[in-house]
């Protein structure tokens, strides 16, 4: 049964509002696509390389996929933990899930499996921090394999809906920023509510208050159709959405020299190296052009929708837009 969450977003609240990437998170939710593939038609390509993953087969891995493919609704929160800067290091995220305290998941497996705990599991709950570590390296594993070799491409799709966002945020203001994330989200302004529709567990119409604990939005590409909310202690609440551009995700890559012929060589060039935000000196730096000449051929991207401009403090970036990334992808 479909559920509806309000949360209360004091100004404390909106002041702390801040996004990040999270390579734990794709991580997990990539696991559960591969265990759930009829529901993520979206990422065939991927999926028809990966299914047969040694996460999903070999019986040493049982504790691992088991933890991390668990209910269908519900995710133990200790094994993505909420990010707490915007490019979080998937060592540093993966190292936090190990050192979980003890009473966190002698907690958090009951509330999530009930009485259905798989045998695989059992030792968990006596020697929490020993299988975590198991878990740990399982996970370390199956990340070399089945997204590492992705995760450039998947971390500039990621970082351009940030800069999108904080622009929108910038430029429109929360409720319109809100409802652009997500068709499930509505903001408003004046009571400061929250409003997230169609929520697939928990009690029908649930409340609840930040208390000033701030909130950080996690764009993710393995997250899509579904908005994933985490709003218990001890972290700081979060919601993971679908990240814009998605269905470009998997497409071919463009040629360059198809890309040079059609935008000019340094047009190209500049295009290929904005695969993460970069300034104009940056950019003047890494090619030996003139910081005049990058600026002018940036201007000319911007114009054609490809590129975007977004202050950093005293530094203005230029990122690809999802018209320049779809050019990539």
């Amino acid at each position: 049964m479909a559920t509806t969450l309000t949360l209360s977003l004091g100004t404390a609240d909106l002041s702390q509002l801040r996004w990040a990437i999270s390579p734990a998170w794709e991580l997990l939710a990539s696991i559960r696509t591969l265990t759930q593939p009829a529901a993520h038609a979206i990422h065939m390509p991927w999926l028809a390389e990966h299914r047969r993953d040694a996460l999903l087969t070999r019986p040493g891995a049982a504790a691992a996929r088991d933890l991390t493919a668990g209910p269908p609704r519900l995710l133990p929160g200790f094994l993505a933990p909420t990010p707490l800067s915007p490019l979080t290091d998937l060592d540093d995220e993966l190292d936090e899930v190990r050192r979980t305290p003890a009473a966190v998941v002698r907690r958090e497996l009951p509330d999530v499996f009930g009485d259905d705990l798989p045998d695989s599991l059992a030792p968990m709950l006596r020697a929490p921090r020993r299988e975590l570590a198991g878990v740990v390296t399982e996970l370390r594993g199956y990340w070399q394999r089945a997204l590492a070799p992705m995760w450039p491409r998947i971390r500039s799709l990621l970082e351009s809906d940030i800069h999108y966002r904080a622009r929108s945020l910038t430029e429109r203001g929360p409720a319109a920023m809100f409802a652009d994330i997500h068709p499930d989200l509505d903001f408003d302004p004046a009571s400061g509510r929250l409003r997230i529709a169609n929520r697939s567990a928990g009690p029908p119409h649930a409340r609840r208050s930040l208390d000033g604990r701030g909130l950080v939005l996690v764009p993710s590409a393995f997250a899509w159709p579904r908005l994933y909310v985490k709003t218990s202690e001890p972290w700081v609440p979060v919601i993971r959405y679908p990240v814009r551009g998605i269905g470009t995700l998997w497409e071919p890559a463009a040629d360059a020299g198809d890309l040079a012929a059609a935008l000019g060589a340094t047009r190209a060039l500049l295009l290929g190296l904005l695969e993460t935000p970069a300034s104009t000196q940056q950019l003047a730096n890494r090619t030996g052009l003139a910081p005049g000449g990058v600026s002018a051929q940036l201007h000319r991207l911007a114009r054609a929708g490809l590129v975007a401009p977004h202050r950093t403090g005293r530094v203005v970036l230029y990122a690809r837009t999802i018209k320049g990334e779809a050019l990539y992808q």
